[in-house]
């Protein structure tokens, strides 16, 4: 009996020790799938804004995601907005008597170049809304004082102010184009109704010739 005993107790042994030594299958991990990358599409109309607005963030050093910024084109007289980099919508508008140029003084009745932010808004009895930009800034003061160095303006000049985003008291002038500000921004009125909403106290605003 005894060795009955002892024989299964040697065969319990043997078949333990077998198990403890047995290789354990190898399980293959299956490849992480390829991650997909997907790329912006950009209606092409906005492709051109959208690559200037970029590189005028990086030398600004403005990173406000998902902030509304609106930008200019003096040359194509349209102002894009923006949510960050991401078009929204494209409005025309008219400019300063002298479109083409930068404004260095009051009265030159050209439309300022340059980044900027709104003052402040509020409706205006004639134009609809008034969106105030805060020129002139330090770098409108640099221009104005080296015009006047240059003399390239009168040394009794002023650099003037009031500069903005309005409406129109004549819906005409705006669907033929014509540029009659004193170097305001002038959108038909239902658009900067519209644009009046996005906007508020530091939105930024930039301001190119081409």
């Amino acid at each position: 009996m005894k060795r009955l005993l002892i024989c299964l107790l040697l065969i319990m042994l043997l078949v333990a020790v077998a198990g403890c030594g047995r290789k354990k299958p190898v399980v293959k991990e299956e490849p992480a799938p390829p991650v997909e990358v997907v790329e912006e599409k950009v209606d092409p109309k906005f492709a051109k804004d959208q690559e200037e607005l970029k590189q005028v963030l990086g030398r600004e050093r403005f990173w406000g995601d998902g902030e509304t910024i609106l930008f200019v084109r003096k040359q194509s007289r349209t102002l894009t907005v923006f949510r960050g980099t991401k078009p929204i919508k494209k409005y025309p508008v008219v400019l300063g008597h002298n479109p083409r140029n930068d404004k260095l003084m009051q009265g030159d009745k050209c439309t300022p170049e340059g980044v900027y932010r709104v003052v402040t808004k509020y409706p205006h009895p004639k134009w609809s809304k008034f969106i105030l930009l805060n020129y002139p800034t330090q770098a409108n003061w640099l221009k104005f004082a080296q015009a006047k160095k240059q003399g390239k303006i009168p040394l009794e000049a002023q650099i003037g102010g009031d500069i903005g985003i309005h409406g129109t008291d004549d819906e005409l002038k705006n669907l033929l184009g014509e540029n009659w500000t004193e170097g305001c921004i002038a959108l038909r009125n239902r658009d900067v109704d519209e644009l009046y909403n996005w906007v508020r106290t530091g939105t930024l605003v930039i301001i190119q010739r081409r």
